[in-house]
């Protein structure tokens, strides 16, 4: 469990999402168009993938295919959602929207990791899970087209860990794996002057924590659907 911390300024740019770097993303979080609905199972709970690769962005239109899982071509990547910014770290929402033109589900746990420099190298660890505190069991997602999903993600600054703990470096942004994808997505967050990046060496907590996806926008002050 992390110790309180003093609140830190957070910079913000499209959207409020601090962190480990000052907010900006490469999307936005319009209204769905269209309907989602999970069925609850039994909640696994394993590492984040971790595998590195340059990040790109996949927001096409297309056919996923009426029940398919959705695949990385025909989602769009975006935060949003959340209670927002609280005690050196926030609390907002990874969100993928379906954009192709069939229903597709969603099931279980993005990977989410931070990425910096030109050829967008993994920076520090992938984002650990969590399961729902409030007992929810994780479950399979259906979106239809223009519906999206939401997981609740956690970003603690940079700031809040012991200098000798955390050598921040500029990030750009965070790489997201869709569950069971090895295609990356990417939400441009760059580090921005007097901003937070993200630390390059091990830290005792997680910097990055991430839930598994429900229907609909993450709850809390910061919501938009």
């Amino acid at each position: 469990m992390k110790k309180a911390l003093p609140v830190i300024p957070l910079l913000a740019a499209a959207v409020v999402a601090v962190g480990c770097a000052a907010s900006s993303t490469s999307t936005s979080a319009a209204a769905p168009a269209g309907s989602a609905s999970a069925t609850p199972r039994a909640s696994t709970l394993a590492a984040a993938p971790t595998p590195s690769a340059t990040p790109t962005s996949a927001a096409g239109p297309g056919s996923a295919g009426s029940g398919a899982a959705c695949r990385s071509a025909h989602l769009q990547v975006s935060l949003g959602g959340g209670a927002g910014a609280g005690m050196s770290q926030n609390h907002t929402g990874l969100q993928l929207r379906n954009t192709g033109s069939s229903a597709c589900t969603l099931d279980g746990y993005p990977g989410v990791s931070w990425v910096a420099g030109t050829n967008g190298h993994q920076v520090g660890a992938a984002a650990v899970r969590q399961a729902d505190p409030g007992g929810s069991a994780e479950g399979t997602v259906t979106l239809a087209p223009g519906a999206l999903a939401s997981a609740p993600l956690d970003i603690v600054d940079a700031a809040a860990f012991p200098p000798s703990q955390c050598k921040p470096v500029p990030v750009r942004g965070l790489r997201v794996y869709p569950p069971g994808e090895k295609a990356a997505l990417f939400v441009f967050l760059p580090t921005q002057v007097g901003g937070y990046g993200e630390c390059s060496g091990a830290t005792p907590d997680s910097a990055l924590t991430i839930g598994y996806l429900q229907a609909g926008v993450q709850p809390g002050s910061g919501g938009r659907s």
